[in-house]
Parts: C-alpha cells; structure tokens; sequence
C-alpha cells in the first residue's frame, strides 16, 4: 500500500469536513449568499473525493492481501522442502511417495527412494508405532527419534514422517551412563575357616597379593578403593568400567583363585554389584543385597541386582566347608524360644518331598517335642518319594502327618510354620500355607535363588552343608534333651544325609561325618537306612531302561528321556541320572521326564560343571552338583530342545 494514499483520504476528508461546518454557519438567513453555494460545492466535491480515495483503498487492500497470499502459498509449498529436519511422506503401502531436501542428503545419502518400501531405506517399521508415536533408531552411525503423523485426505490414507537428529542428546545421556557411580562389595568367602592354623605372616602374604591383584585389575580405571574389614572390601567405580567387567565374565574370580592359601586351598571371592539405582546410596544397598545373594550361593561368585532380577556369574568352585558351628548353636537356641512362644509348629519340605525333606522334618519334630509344643508335618503321602520313610515314620509317630488342607483350616496367627530342605517359593509343598503364615523359619542347604523365601524370622542357610538333615542334627547335637532321641528319627536323618550325600560321595565335609557318627551313636542302623532306599522292580527296571537308552550328547553330557510317567518317576530319574555319571567322559547327567502335568529334568555332576547354574536357566535350582528344573507350559520334547539350547550355549561361553 502506497503512503500517500491514506494522505489524500486525510486531506478529502478534511475538505468534506470544513466545508459541512461551512453550511451549518451560514443555514438559515445566508442561504441565498455565494459563500454558502461555494461551501455546498465543497461538501460535494469532498464526497466525491472521499468515495474515490476509499474505491483506491480497498483495491490498494486487495492487492496487499493477495500479494501476501501469494508469498504463503509459495513459502507453504517450499518450506517442507528446505525445512531443517529431513522429513518424508508414506502411501497405504508404506512407499515413499515424497521427501524433501534434508531427507535426500542424511537419510537416502543422495539416492532416488521413490516408490521404495520405507523398511527398505531405514531400519523402521511404520507398523510398530501408532499416529503421534514415536521410535528412536540408529542409522549411518547418528541417532534419529522418528515421529509418526498420520493423514485422510479424500478418503485416501498417508503417513508423515519426521527425522529429527538426537545423536548429541544420546551421546550426552551415554556419557551419563557410564559415569554413573557403581558400588562393588567384595568379601573373601569363609576367612576364618581358610586362614584357620595358618601363620600371620602367611595370612599377610595372601591378602597382600590380594590386594595387588584389586590394584592390578583397577589400575586404569577411575575407581575407589578402600577396606571395610581385613575380609571385606569396597570399591566405588564408574558405570563403564562395571559393565567391562560384566561383559568378560568378572574375570578378578578367576584370579583369585589363583592366589593358594597353604600352598593348596584357592581363594574365592563373593562378589555384590549395585549398578541400577538413582543413587549411590541405593546402589550400596543393592550391593549388598547382591552380596548377600553370592554368599546364599555358595560363594565364589558375583551377583548383579537389576530391575527384573538377579545376574550370575562365575559359581565354580565346590567352596570351602564351614568349620565354625556357632552359627547353628545361636539358630537353634533361636528356634527353641520362638517354638516356645507359638501355639502350634507345622514343619512342611518341598513338593514330591525325598528322604532329606522328611528325614529333617522328623528332626524338627522331635525339637518341638522336647519343648512341649504341640506339632505336624505337612506332606502330600501321595506325592512323595519317600514313601517307605512316611510309612514308618505314620507307625512311629500316628496322625503326626496331615495334609496341607487340613493345616490351612487349623493355622491360626499364634502357629509357626517351619519349612525344611527349600528356600524358594515355586517348590514348596504348599503355597497357599506359607502366605497364611505369620511366623516362619527356613531351614535349608540349597543354594539361594532369586525367588527365595523374604518373610522369615528365622533362617538357617548353608550352602556347603551336605543337606537339611545335617543342619537339623547339628542343631539337636547341641543340647542335652529331656528324652533320648528315637530310634527311628536318627535313622530318618541318616537317611537325609545318605541321599544327599550319594553315600556319604558328594557334598561331604568333616562336619557331615561328625554327623553321621553322633546319628549312629543314637541308634541308626545303617542297614535299615539303606532298606528306606529300596524300589520296586518295576522302577529298577525303568532306571535299568533309561540307563541303556542315554546318549552322550557333545561327547560329555549324558541325557536320557522317560517317554512312560510310572508312580516312583522322579525316584527313578534321579537313581538314573547317578548313574549316568559312572559313564566315561561325562561330566555332567540329565533325565527328562513328564510327571503329572510338568515336563521336569534330574541333573546330576561330580564337580565338573554347575548343573545349578543350567537348571536356572530352564526355571529350576538347586546344587552345583545335584539340580531339577520343572515347566508345565513345555513338553516333553520342548524342555529336551530347551536343554540342548542351554549346553549349546554354556559351550559357546
């Protein structure tokens, strides 16, 4: 618009205005005067001046209003073209149909893409995100976060896509991550018992080449250093430096087993990690938890806590036997105050309970009878594999074992419930029991898996006992008790020790012999012990089948399969599955079979390999040597397809 336009409408309307004062002045007598004709002249003409100046207003108006529509519509159709963020358009079928400039050059690299499928340019699939979502890639070494916008125009559908460049956000948020502060708690595993009889200036060698061996392995990272105890240590690290050490495996387990105490006994380590808490504070509790986690397991090990569970690495060595007692004095004065302040002492193993479930159970049964406390043992007779022991110990001690139902309708707040040979929720005989429960006490030698018992008052944890049964006599061993204890109950713990033992092969210490000797000196009959671990034939000749029917998978992994379910399965794939280990080059033995409505496996080692660590990965626990796993969504050829997969990887790794 011209400036001089809404001059000349000033000035018109200037004339239009003097002249209208004009005729107002000179109305009435001087109408017949030349001054009023002249101002009336003038009203007309700055009427007409007015309607001219506002004719070339509105057109000048026009022309404005057009001129810049022309300028928008020209900016809207290039500014997708030349806009700074590399944009593209999608037909019904996820071809590219249009892109712009920024496009060509960052995400096609200067190649035609017309008509090209989008999953063919750029490792995206429109499917996987809905109108306004958005997904971050990685494409030519930058970081895209792509947004989805989708269109209907004339009933025909497409999609717009936009690129936008977060490779500097990413890298600043990965550098954040990695500097993230990680909290390692680190502790020799059972010093008192490695160092016991040893000379000061020996423990001193030993720790100091442990110490070299920390400033060794984190001499070139930005860590902290420092000794909680002679036993214990601390180290404050950087994210990046623990995920190094993640990625090969903690290798500081494997060097320090290097470092002999004696000249022959390896140093182990235990081994917490808390890397994904907001803060350092939450990472040493991690930490810790992790730790505790490592010693639950043996020892030898390290253990990372992370949002969906718990990490294992390393787990090797058979560990080193715990000489020092007090431990179990202190539980067993524990429990004996505890049963004192209870109603009632229901005792309860794991699902298709064996000799080492119920023997314990009877163990404890006879400690709550000797504090007067009124007690069963809750067991399914009909799911057990060891039947011949529930039949004696049903003559010895009647109505002393009821099911789970009939203890759920008699637990009352006031009753305390004891859980033997387990300490994982998924095996125990009855869930449903130990949620009802307001006081509980554990009593096991598993090793600990992530899904262990939380909410007990009481636990009694040893890894590196040989069973249940060897933790509750040691327990009984302590005391001098009213009555000499039955018969019948030190064989039914001899039996525990027996079968976790192998006879007295696997798993054995100092500690287990002492033992067996006091259970002996109580009148176990070795010979009647050895009558509880009779089968029938039927089941001796399955064991027989499985047996022959093995093969030895890679050469080292003996694996059988049970195609028939009979009554004693799990005892029989269990006999079988010992057996498999006198087979020359096997390290390792593994009997599938069905039971019910689970597809379960029976593994077995000398030492070898850590089948507890092959079982975890199919669902299950249990030992270094002497592990199950059980699944009722897979089948029989499923789970076996499974463990192959598993052995395929621990070969890889």
């Amino acid at each position: 618009m011209k400036l001089k336009t809404p001059v000349r409408l000033m000035a018109a309307a200037g004339l239009l205005a003097a002249a209208g004062i004009g005729l107002l002045v000179l109305a009435g007598d001087n109408m017949d005067s030349g001054w009023f004709w002249l101002f009336g002249a003038g009203l007309l003409v700055g009427l007409l001046w007015m309607i001219v100046e506002f004719r070339i207003l509105h057109r000048n108006a026009l022309s404005y209003l057009s001129e810049i529509s022309n300028s928008l519509n020209g900016t809207l159709h290039n500014a997708p073209m030349h806009m700074p963020l590399p944009l593209a358009i999608l037909g019904e079928n996820h071809e590219i149909i249009w892109y712009n400039d920024r496009f060509f050059d960052e995400i096609a690299e200067n190649e035609d893409m017309y008509g090209l499928k989008i999953q063919d340019a750029v490792p995206l699939r429109p499917d996987s995100m809905k109108d306004g979502n958005h997904m971050d890639i990685e494409l030519l070494k930058r970081h895209f976060r792509v947004t989805r916008t989708d269109y209907e125009t004339e009933g025909r559908h497409t999609e717009l896509l936009c690129f936008q460049d977060i490779s500097s956000y990413m890298k600043l948020r990965q550098n954040y991550m990695d500097m993230r502060p990680c909290v390692l708690m680190i502790v020799i595993d059972n010093s008192d018992d490695l160092f016991n009889g040893t000379r000061q200036s020996e423990r001193a060698s030993v720790l100091a080449a442990l110490e070299t061996l920390f400033d060794r392995f984190l001499e070139d990272t930005d860590s902290v250093f420092c000794h909680l105890d002679e036993d214990r240590f601390l180290v404050v690290t950087e994210s990046r430096h623990c995920l190094e050490m993640e990625r090969a495996r903690f290798p500081l387990l494997d060097a320090a087993r290097s470092i002999k105490v004696r000249g022959k006994t390896p140093l182990t380590l235990s081994i917490g990690v808390g890397r994904s808490g907001e803060n350092l504070g939450q990472n040493e509790r991690l930490a810790q938890s992790s730790l505790d986690m490592a010693l639950g397991r043996g020892g030898d090990q390290a253990v990372i806590k992370t949002e969906e569970g718990y990490l294992f690495f390393g787990g090797v060595s058979k560990g080193i036997e715990h000489k020092n007692m007090a431990k179990n004095r202190a539980f067993a004065r524990d429990l004996i105050k505890l049963m004192k302040r209870c109603r009632h002492v229901y005792i309860m193993g794991h699902r298709t309970s064996d000799l080492d479930a119920v023997g314990a159970a009877v163990g404890v049964a006879f400690i709550a009878e000797q504090t007067d406390i009124p007690f069963n043992i809750v067991i399914r007779q009909n799911a057990t594999a060891a039947r011949l022991l529930t039949e004696r110990v049903e003559e010895e001690m009647p109505g002393v074992m009821i099911t789970p139902e009939e203890a759920k309708e008699q637990l009352t707040d006031q009753d305390l419930l004891v859980v033997v040979d387990t300490y994982t929720q998924k095996t125990i005989e009855d869930q449903d029991l130990y949620d009802m429960a307001k006081h509980v006490v554990v009593i096991d030698h598993h090793r600990q898996m992530a899904n262990y018992l939380e909410n007990a008052m009481l636990k009694l944890h040893d890894p590196h006992a040989s069973s249940a049964a060897e933790l509750v006599t040691g327990m009984i061993q302590y005391f001098d008790w009213r009555d000499q204890m039955p018969q019948f109950c030190a064989e039914a713990l001899l039996s525990g020790i027996m079968l976790d033992t192998k006879n007295f092969i696997m798993q054995t210490g100092v500690h287990t012999f002492e033992m067996a000797a006091f259970l002996r000196e109580r009148g176990a009959d070795p010979i009647a012990v050895k009558a509880l671990f009779a089968a029938s034939m039927e089941a001796y000749r399955q064991r027989s089948a499985l047996v022959a029917g093995a093969e030895l998978y890679r050469g080292k992994y003996a694996i059988a399969v049970a195609e028939e379910e009979t009554a004693d399965i799990s005892v029989v794939a269990a006999q079988a599955a010992d057996e498999l280990l006198g087979v020359e080059n096997a390290v390792a033995s593994f009997v599938v079979f069905r039971r019910g409505e689970e597809s379960c496996i029976s593994a077995r080692s000398l030492g070898g390999m850590n089948v507890q660590t092959v079982m975890e990965e199919l669902g299950g626990g249990g030992h270094q040597i002497m592990a199950a796993a059980q699944s009722k969504e897979a089948t029989l050829e499923e789970m076996l397809q499974k463990l192959y997969n598993v052995l395929d990887q621990a070969e890889r790794t």
